[in-house]
């Protein structure tokens, strides 16, 4: 899927500029070319071409889970690639998390505690968007934060990316 930026029209709608991709669109992005996650991966930077004026949320929870699943559904190899190419592509902002806020926020049971270091670095690295496969920590961070916008990957591309094939 090729996509381009949205030309300046009053009726299209700016892209955020601070924007955290969860573990899951590394993933199907770096393993399905032709996929909205692929798609919104390349816009970032992360192919061979330069990446749109954006920032992208990093942190080593983030980096540790990418190579989890990447070693798990392929090998290490692979996910030191994804990893390779964030860092080489992408405009980052490599955000520190805070173990004692990680242990609160775990304690107060508003967000599933295997998503709350994702949910923390796109909270502490301020993003204006929250871009996940996983409907059900989008929605719930939807319903209990107002931080950011919560979305799926196709849904960032159908609002923000053009497809250059319309």
């Amino acid at each position: 899927m090729n996509v381009s930026l949205p030309a300046n029209r009053g009726d299209v709608k700016s892209y955020p500029r601070r924007v955290f991709l969860d573990t899951n669109v590394y993933i199907v992005g770096a393993a399905f070319q032709d996929s909205p996650e692929a798609a919104l991966l390349d816009w970032a930077g992360f192919g061979s071409q330069p990446g749109a004026d954006v920032v992208i949320l990093v942190s080593d929870a983030l980096f540790q889970q990418i190579s989890r699943v990447a070693q798990r559904l392929r090998h290490k190899d692979w996910a030191g690639g994804i990893i390779g190419r964030i860092w080489r592509g992408m405009t980052v902002d490599y955000v520190l998390l805070d173990d004692l806020e990680v242990s609160r926020v775990a304690a107060e049971g508003s967000i599933p505690r295997e998503d709350i270091t994702v949910y923390l670095t796109a909270l502490r690295g301020r993003a204006d968007c929250f871009v996940s496969a996983n409907h059900e920590l989008v929605q719930a961070l939807a319903r209990q934060t107002g931080a950011f916008d919560c979305m799926t990957a196709a849904s960032f591309v159908d609002t923000y990316l053009q497809p250059l094939d319309r």
